[in-house]
């Protein structure tokens, strides 16, 4: 209400109650009549005038009355969310709440070049725009629920862990446990994850010792961009090392294939390309040149439409088969597919669904590779890449806070994204959290591998500057 408006308003109201007070209800009731017209425009005020309406049809005994003014309190709220004033109504039960009337000449200046029907679309595209930014928010909230940020995450762990240094955004790593070597797959990943300058590394973890010593590169200069996300190492027959590693550079993305040499240098054998090789995550080598690889997303990192996928969690994931003359998709509709593992016996493979918070199980064919999903595992928080300890159970490198890491922690350090790892029991189906971290001991836990030999645990990071080595009681 302008002040003039509140002014003749509060006028009109003043009178009412006088009158009220001492009885002259016809003068208190023609009086409310007046403030009706001038307070239709203004919730509250508009329900004073039909409650003081109400009270007179009280005193009256006025059924009719009452009835309308009940209805008429109600309907002053609708009328006011959707726009709509019958202008010059009066607001008893004597007249139709929708029918417009005069204004009186008096009351003229506070109606001047008001158009009922511009109020009613400018109420409604005012309420339409309230509905939609309510939608967005509901929607915004739901995926910071589904994403784990309402979470608590602390450290918790049975047993110690010390840094190992030196091993930038190892985002995988494998072990040779017959060697008795690890090699951590990473880099400035903060860098050339979004196309900015950086190469990867290939870096050797002695596996005993108290220290692993200085990291070494051991990544051949070819090919000359190197991006890397997951590896795999495949031992053939003859004891022959190869390291998959699934490759994102600019103007088409790879998986590159190194080979051991007597020097234990790696060597790069050959590059395996295919129109279908979108977005590749992790490798699963099944030959000396063929693989199965996670296509975590349809969307290029970085871009809105990434953001997008995520955030509607459309199951645009794959896993495609990839060899010299092959590459066909073998199983599809996953929520962002990651990592990706083979039970002993190969005939059951497990894929990371991030987006999804589960570990999916398949049922493989090891003649066709063709993956026939058996159940879905639900995790409570966002898996990266998994790896299969001797005993078979699955270990699963987690993030709790998915929003954490994709914008702080991948943008920082100084702004630690939770880390956890599970185990996961085939033969029960139950999930074991085995480590916890609030982020201090390490960030963006991206896997975690068990040697075989010692018990201990490597965890390495999507980001962070070290590989966290543990040895927890009960592995």
């Amino acid at each position: 209400m302008t002040p003039q408006l509140r002014s003749a308003f509060d006028a009109e109201m003043s009178a009412a109650r006088v009158a009220f007070a001492t009885g002259d209800l016809a003068t208190s009731f023609s009086r409310l009549e007046r403030a009706h017209i001038l307070a239709q425009r203004a919730l509250w005020p508009h329900i004073i005038t039909h409650w003081w309406m109400l009270k007179v049809g009280a005193r009256r005994s006025d059924w009719r009355e009452i009835r309308g003014q009940i209805v008429r309190m109600i309907a002053a709220v609708v009328g006011y969310v959707f726009g709509w004033v019958p202008l010059g109504n009066t607001g008893g039960a004597n007249v139709s709440p929708l029918k417009p009337m005069p204004v009186p000449p008096e009351f003229a200046l506070h109606f001047e070049g008001y158009d009922a029907k511009r109020h009613q679309r400018r109420r409604l595209m005012t309420l339409l725009l309230l509905g939609l930014a309510l939608a967005i928010g509901l929607f915004a909230r739901g995926i910071w629920a589904r994403a784990g940020e309402n979470l608590e995450v602390v450290t918790r762990f049975n047993g110690s862990c010390v840094k190992l240094t030196g091993y930038q955004g190892a985002e995988d790593i494998v072990i040779d446990a017959e060697r008795r070597v690890a090699y951590a797959v990473g880099g400035d990943r903060r860098s050339f994850r979004s196309g900015g300058p950086g190469r990867a590394y290939i870096q050797a973890i002695a596996l005993d010792g108290a220290a692993p010593g200085l990291p070494i590169d051991l990544a051949p200069l070819t090919p000359t961009t190197l991006r890397t996300f997951g590896a795999d190492l495949h031992i053939d027959a003859e004891g022959t090392r190869r390291l998959f590693v699934a490759n994102r550079p600019d103007g088409g993305h790879t998986i590159e294939v190194f080979r051991l040499t007597g020097t234990n240098t790696f060597v790069h054998e050959r590059t395996l390309r295919s129109p279908l090789l979108r977005n590749p995550n992790e490798v699963k080598a099944i030959g000396p040149d063929r693989a199965l690889v996670t296509l975590d997303k349809e969307a290029d990192a970085g871009t809105l439409m990434e953001v997008l996928e995520g955030a509607f969690e459309r199951l645009t994931g794959k896993v495609l088969l990839i060899g010299p003359d092959e590459a066909r998709i073998v199983a599809d509709g996953l929520s962002m597919a990651n990592g990706i593992a083979f039970s002993p016996d190969g005939r059951t493979a497990y894929v990371a669904e991030t987006v999804g918070r589960s570990l999916v199980l398949f049922d493989r064919d090891p003649a066709t590779q063709q993956l026939t999903r058996r159940a879905s595992v639900p995790l409570g928080a966002a898996p990266d890449n998994l790896t299969v300890a001797p005993d078979g159970s699955v270990l699963i490198a987690a993030h709790p806070k998915l929003l954490s890491l994709a914008l702080e922690y991948q943008k920082t350090e100084d702004k630690p994204s939770p880390s956890m790892v599970f185990a996961y029991n085939p033969s029960s189906g139950a999930v074991q959290t085995i480590f916890s971290s609030d982020g201090r001991e390490i960030g963006a836990s991206s896997v975690a591998v068990l040697d075989p030999s010692t018990r201990r645990l490597l965890i390495g990071s999507a980001f962070g500057p070290h590989v966290l080595r543990c040895e927890l009681a009960g592995l």
